[in-house]
């Protein structure tokens, strides 16, 4: 776990750091590796995931079958408050549309993504040549992966302080990140305390701006559930990428994530 107070005290105005360091959130970060082809149930990023074949195989409106953006293990998860302790949370989203399937005008629009928590894996799974079989029809269509392969997700319990222009430092802080007055936000030195990268809870990150501010119906008070950012392998042939170098976010109400309930989970992207 990166020492965030340490960080903190090295970089942030004295009598700013107290502020800051109150809005301390556990998360757990990601890393990557490529290695090879992944069990079905493991932490992945791309790929092919589960899905048990007592349940449709997900589709766009126009039949055509979702992939898989990522999925996370909980058994293989270092423990994170409230998330479970076991199951399966994969999203997936619609690579045969130019939006990922996201619909920016109506977000409780699903048509193009879905959100699953399988809290076992008794049941058999579409195989990972059945699920190729299903794209087979549609080789021709062009598609906008975001993972272009397959890739293990190493998570890493962390911290971190609220830095991100987000819904919530307005809220901590009575303003914009980009307006605050306490100190330069945009220098460079503060880029170890950025949110920008792929995690489980805690504060999101955006290029453009965070959708809450103009949402309701208890949208705006939606929290992070899990986000996937734009990535290089260094030194290998795999990147994940948001168009140009943007970030992907599930958004979940604390209630529902307490609750284990994830059909009401919402999805948003953006890039610079």
């Amino acid at each position: 776990m990166k020492n965030v107070e340490q960080q903190v005290k090295a970089l942030i105005p004295k009598e700013w750091q107290e502020a800051f360091l109150n809005t301390q959130k556990d998360i757990v970060e990601f890393s990557f590796m490529t290695d090879g082809e992944l069990p079905l149930t493991t932490s992945k990023a791309g790929g092919v995931g589960y899905i048990p074949k007592s349940m449709t195989f997900p589709v766009n409106p126009d039949g055509m079958p979702l992939s898989l953006l990522a999925q996370i293990n909980f058994a293989e998860m270092p423990a994170l408050d409230p998330y479970p302790p076991h199951g399966l949370l994969a999203f997936y989203v619609d690579y045969y549309d130019d939006l990922i399937g996201a619909d920016f005008d109506d977000y409780d629009n699903k048509n193009g993504y879905r959100v699953f928590y399988f809290e076992s894996f008794h049941e058999e799974s579409y195989s990972r040549e059945e699920q190729a079989a299903m794209h087979e029809p549609y080789e021709d269509e062009e598609k906008y992966p975001i993972v272009d392969t397959e890739l293990a997700m190493i998570p890493s319990l962390s911290k971190q302080i609220l830095m991100t222009d987000s819904v919530e430092f307005e809220r901590a802080f009575q303003t914009g990140k980009y307006d605050f007055k306490g100190f330069d936000t945009y220098d460079d030195k503060y880029e170890p305390l950025m949110g920008f990268g792929t995690q489980l809870g805690g504060y999101p990150s955006f290029t453009q701006t965070d959708p809450r501010e103009y949402l309701e119906d208890g949208k705006e008070k939606d929290i992070l559930l899990f986000q996937l950012d734009s990535c290089f392998g260094r030194g290998q042939d795999w990147e994940i990428m948001w168009g140009d170098a943007g970030i992907g976010n599930f958004f979940i109400s604390p209630e529902d994530l307490k609750a284990k309930n994830f059909e009401k989970v919402w999805y948003n992207w953006d890039c610079s």
